[in-house]
């Protein structure tokens, strides 16, 4: 998930700050919600995060240009550069620059709970989990504490937490499979700088016991990585490494996606994403298809969103280009960020305009614009409610 450009310094700020889906991060739609309809159908709506300027949710209906705004936070609090949806709730978080916090959406009663995480513990990104007894449970990742709190509650009650403590370098996502809870670990000096030390790694933490299993992913490099889980299948992704001491910033790596297999701890097949490309924000189209947003270079910063066969990581490739191109209503060509497909095969993504205005875009499988409706200003992130 990569928020739409602004300006260079903005660029900056936010890849150091690493709400992946600053540069993407994230993630968006992760487990199998949705994914199996046997029968594809349209999906049922959209949710676009306004991260900045106002932010808030914005909710959209698959057709028409209505719209409903649900505010989260005045800016001063949010910096947040993506969210995660599983069925009827968004997590988002608040990095310590702006009070380490947890916004906690019921997407059916659109109802906000505000949730205090660790004093500068500087939360990377929230995953809702299986809890037990009508308990909501969450999994926040945090980067400067090398942990993950785990919140649990029931509606409105008290919040009660408990930490799984040294868990990496800079742990960036979490997720449950098979008894035990996986972490991403960016291996990054996040409490400093966000300088990447050294590849990702994912970590097996037992609900019993103390053996836990550490899996390198060679070559996979970036400070905002992220997880996106389909069956016993983990698709593991960072957007690289770049120095944004000065301009023009330098590359250091390409991004990537690696695939694991969980029940076997071992990888499965990786992939570089293209030459001078920055970042490998991944989601699941509901149509099967990987759906990747980064930026093709470091200068322009343009978004392009690439297309991924899930089964060997290979691009599904236009005779011109390794990431998809797309059409405007008037011919010309176009480009967004933060993509996902609905069932059907059509793109949708998201573009800021003039003022940070933005759009919501819908694309058919040919990679034609055939919708285009406002979605409120400052979109960072978006995600299809099947």
């Amino acid at each position: 998930m990569i928020p739409q450009v602004r300006s260079r310094s903005s660029i900056r700020s936010r890849a150091f700050a690493v709400t992946t889906a600053a540069l993407l991060s994230t993630i968006a739609a992760c487990g199998d919600d949705g994914i199996n309809n046997s029968t594809p159908q349209p999906p049922r709506g959209i949710i676009v995060l306004d991260g900045f300027i106002q932010p808030g949710l914005t909710f959209l209906g698959d057709t028409g240009s209505a719209s409903t705004k649900l505010t989260l936070a005045p800016t001063t609090e949010f910096d947040a550069g993506g969210f995660t949806l599983l069925r009827d709730t968004v997590l988002a978080v608040s990095s310590r620059g702006a009070g380490d916090l947890l916004y906690v959406t019921d997407v059916r009663t659109s109802t906000t709970r505000r949730i205090q995480l660790p004093t500068r513990s500087n939360p990377s990104r929230a995953r809702l989990l299986s809890g037990t007894g009508g308990q909501t449970l969450i999994g926040a990742a945090l980067r400067d504490s090398s942990s993950v709190a785990l919140l649990s509650f029931a509606g409105a009650g008290t919040v009660t937490s408990t930490r799984i403590s040294n868990v990496g370098t800079c742990p960036t996502d979490l997720f449950q499979f098979d008894n035990a809870t996986w972490i991403v670990d960016a291996n990054a000096n996040c409490k400093v700088n966000y300088a990447v030390q050294g590849d990702v790694r994912l970590i097996r933490v037992p609900n019993t016991g103390t053996t836990r299993d550490t899996i390198l992913l060679p070559g996979l490099r970036g400070s905002g990585a992220s997880a996106l889980v389909d069956g016993d299948v983990a698709y593991i992704s960072a957007g690289g490494d770049a120095s944004f001491a000065s301009f023009p910033y330098t590359l250091i790596s390409t991004g990537g996606i690696t695939k694991v297999d969980l029940r076997g701890k071992r990888v499965l097949t990786a992939k570089r994403m293209p030459a001078n490309t920055y970042g490998a924000g991944v989601k699941l189209g509901l149509d099967g298809f990987l759906y990747v947003t980064l930026y093709q270079d470091l200068a322009s910063f343009t978004n392009r969103i690439i297309k991924v066969r899930p089964a060997d990581l290979s691009f599904v490739t236009s005779a011109s280009a390794d990431w998809l191109v797309l059409t405007g209503a008037t011919g010309t060509a176009v480009t967004c960020g933060s993509g996902q497909a609905d069932a059907l095969g059509r793109l949708h993504c998201i573009q800021n305009g003039t003022g940070s205005v933005t759009s919501l875009l819908v694309f058919s499988p040919t990679g034609t614009e055939v919708r285009r409706v406002p979605a409120n200003q400052g979109g960072v992130d978006m995600a299809i409610r099947p």
